[in-house]
């Protein structure tokens, strides 16, 4: 049996798919595993998944066509085992909008969000990318001469009122809440990019120091999430919670696995080991 771990892309996220490609691919060779390491780049995003012998697919792909539904239907076409959601729920939770509005169409509470920066109605807000992950492109703008800058940087903007309260994550893996992890960034205000990916960025608090209630409605909340969106393997559900109320960000459908990642530091809270994680995800894409 081979596993292909597939990694790297064209998306702004690439250096740190090669971070977590490269951390799987070790704990496969580890494990026992026949394993190898694909770097997919702007001439190989198609031909890698033809030209290859395996048997399973391993997508660790942060963004762009590696987390848009793209690759999994050529995977699917090609009638590969893959790692991961499939087209539709990866197409879905790649669009922050389209996101949003299922998850409000179920009950869950969001921050309100506005089309144009005319129609905003309170600072400070949040304008980020609609189809970016790891925090990339994200502005708190505390006016509107501060919106219309960001928005003009930004191809596909989506913007919503900037609350304050504890940033939370919850990963799920295969259906099951793994725990909740609080986010507390030490040089900047928002949890962006340098937060997440830089040493000392963020404390990672987990469990999450907050009332239990809460913590289990979090639990609940990303467990509805992974089901309602179909969504296989492992998934990570971020929120807001402000006196007392949860507010759910984006859901991720490829998180990081870097050593300062989120999920392998939630995995722990099961009991589960980063290799727990690799071997689980393996054997429940190859059945």
């Amino acid at each position: 049996m081979k596993i292909a771990v597939f990694m790297g892309g064209t998306s702004s996220e690439k250096e740190i798919s090669l971070k977590s490609g490269a951390a799987v691919l070790e704990s496969l060779k580890k494990q026992g595993y026949d394993a190898y390491g694909v770097i997919l780049d702007e001439k190989n995003q198609v031909s890698a998944f033809v030209d290859n012998d395996y048997d399973l697919a391993y997508l660790v792909l942060h963004g762009g066509n590696g987390e848009n539904g793209k690759i999994q239907a050529v995977l699917d076409i090609l009638g590969k085992k893959y790692t991961g959601s499939g087209v539709l729920a990866s197409a879905i939770t790649m669009d922050k909008n389209k996101t949003k509005q299922i998850a409000q169409s179920v009950g869950i509470k969001t921050p309100k969000s506005y089309r144009t920066v005319e129609e905003i109605e309170r600072f400070p807000v949040i304008i980020k990318p609609v189809d970016e992950g790891s925090s990339k492109g994200l502005f708190l703008c505390n006016n509107k001469e501060e919106a219309q800058e960001a928005v003009k940087k930004l191809a596909k903007p989506i913007i919503e009122d900037y609350i304050v309260g504890e940033e939370l994550t919850v990963g799920v893996l295969n259906g099951e809440a793994l725990g909740v992890l609080k986010i507390i960034p030490q040089a900047n205000v928002l949890y962006d990019y340098d937060s997440k990916y830089a040493k000392g960025g963020s404390i990672h608090e987990f469990p999450a120091k907050i009332e239990n209630k809460a913590y289990k409605e979090a639990m609940k909340i990303a467990e509805k999430i992974h089901s309602e969106f179909g969504m296989k393997g492992i998934s990570r559900s971020d929120f807001i919670l402000s006196e007392g109320e949860l507010y759910f960000l984006e859901v991720n459908s490829s998180p990081g696995m870097t050593k300062t990642s989120l999920i392998p530091d939630l995995a722990t809270l099961k009991g589960y080991t980063f290799d727990d994680v690799v071997k689980i995800t393996v054997e429940t894409f190859l059945k």
